[in-house]
C-alpha cells in the first residue's frame, strides 16, 4: 500500500493530522473556557474531542513513520567491526591512579624520610612508659 502513496502525499496528511491536533488542543481549551463561564463544573472531554485527538494521533504516527524514510537495523558490530578488541574493550573511565597500592612502592613520599636512631630510640622509650 506504501508504493500507492506518494512521499508528498504522507507528508501533507502528516501535516493534516498534526493541524488537526492543535485544534483539539483548541477545542479542549475553548470548552474549559466554556464551563468556566457557565459556572459548571469539568467531568470529563466531549466525545468528539476525544475521538478526534486519538484518530489525529493515531494518524499522525502513521503517516511520520513513512515521512521519517526507510527503517535501517540497529546492528552494534556495524561500527566497532574493523575496530580491535583492546581499542573496543578499552575503558578509561575505569583508570585509577590514586590507589593505597602506590604506598608499597619504595617511591612512595612516606618512605624516603629516614628515621635517625634518636627518633627509634625515643619512640621505644615513649611506648615503654
Amino acid at each position: 500500500m506504501s508504493s500507492l502513496i506518494s512521499q508528498s502525499t504522507y507528508k501533507f496528511i502528516c501535516f493534516a493530522s498534526l493541524l488537526s491536533l492543535l485544534h483539539c488542543a483548541y477545542s479542549a481549551a475553548q470548552h474549559r473556557f466554556y464551563l468556566r463561564l457557565v459556572e459548571e463544573s469539568f467531568t470529563r472531554l466531549p466525545i468528539d474531542i476525544v475521538l478526534q485527538t486519538l484518530i489525529s494521533l493515531l494518524v499522525l504516527v502513521y503517516t511520520a513513520s513513512f515521512v521519517a524514510g526507510e527503517f535501517r537495523p540497529i546492528r552494534g558490530d556495524h561500527q566497532s567491526g574493523k575496530k580491535s578488541w583492546d581499542t573496543v574493550g578499552n575503558c578509561p573511565s575505569f583508570y585509577t591512579f590514586e590507589h593505597r597500592g602506590k604506598t608499597l612502592s619504595p617511591a612512595f613520599g612516606a618512605f624516603t624520610h629516614r628515621l635517625s636512631t634518636e627518633d627509634v630510640s625515643q619512640a621505644e622509650c615513649s611506648s615503654e612508659k
